[in-house]
């Protein structure tokens, strides 16, 4: 389970990710989301998938009402991004708006805080400081290990390239 966090807006998230991680991310977007809803002692609402594992790093990084918004706004971008490529909508598109209904917060203009997540991801460590730098290093490694890396009706971004300084 992941949070692929490769650029600090959201919105341009998915149309980063290649074709399998756009499918595989709206179930675990869906997931993440239903935990978030059940660790702020709410329930979740019919048709939504059950919550993962409550203590997975990826759910507890999510310690902010900042961090939720920013996870809400992936979700309905993703699903954006799986309409405009597979000419379809996912199962869980309809729960976006329900999802926003039960998490989102307003909140003042703040700096950006900086996400918890380490540097060691799995198979994967770097000393990167910059975490759209380390993200993006760590999906750079993982295009060596799927072999389906396609990217419908989208290039595939130039810092994936192994000469790219990212």
């Amino acid at each position: 389970m992941q949070l692929f966090i490769l650029d600090r807006e959201p919105d341009r998230v998915p149309g980063l990710l290649c074709d399998v991680h756009v499918r595989k991310m709206a179930l675990e977007t869906a997931q993440i989301l239903s935990s978030v809803i059940v660790l702020q002692g709410g329930k979740t609402a019919p048709g939504m998938p059950k919550p993962y594992n409550l203590n997975h790093p990826v759910i507890r990084a999510l310690d902010s009402p900042w961090k939720v918004n920013w996870t809400l706004r992936f979700n309905a971008a993703l699903h954006a991004e799986y309409r405009y490529r597979f000419g379809r909508a996912h199962a869980y598109a309809p729960l976006c708006a329900v999802y926003m209904d039960m998490l989102f917060r307003e909140l003042p203009p703040e700096t950006v805080p900086d996400w918890t997540f380490g540097r060691v991801f799995k198979n994967f460590t770097t000393d990167e400081p910059d975490l759209i730098r380390a993200w993006r290093l760590y999906y750079r490694s993982k295009k060596r290990v799927i072999r389906n890396w396609r990217y419908t009706r989208r290039a595939e971004p130039g810092w994936l390239r192994l000469e790219s300084g990212i």
